[in-house]
């Protein structure tokens, strides 16, 4: 079995879907995992809601279409919703 890490994932994203060509105000990119990771599987959502979240297996991959912090993102502390979706996601190897 290949390993395949974040970091070649975001390379084939990216040459796909360069994000220079992104709007100025879109949000483009990883939030959160540590790209030298490897990734078991992949979830394709178009939200990062807490039922998608839920249903990606540790050490896998969301791949979402509208990013889970797009504005005025002043904390990502565990006593909110978008923050506890991100320790979530970093508590089980999942980015």
């Amino acid at each position: 079995m290949v390993d395949i890490r974040l970091a070649d994932i975001i390379d084939v994203l990216e040459a796909a879907y360069p994000p220079h060509l992104a709007q100025s105000w879109d949000s483009v990119g990883l939030v959160c995992g540590d790209p030298s990771e490897p990734v078991e599987a992949v979830t394709v959502a178009v939200d990062a809601t807490p039922e998608v979240v839920a249903q990606v297996p540790d050490g896998g991959l969301l791949l979402a279409h509208h990013p889970l912090l797009l504005r005025g993102v002043d904390t990502v502390s565990a006593d909110t919703a978008k923050g506890a979706l991100v320790h979530g996601l970093i508590r089980t190897r999942r980015a």
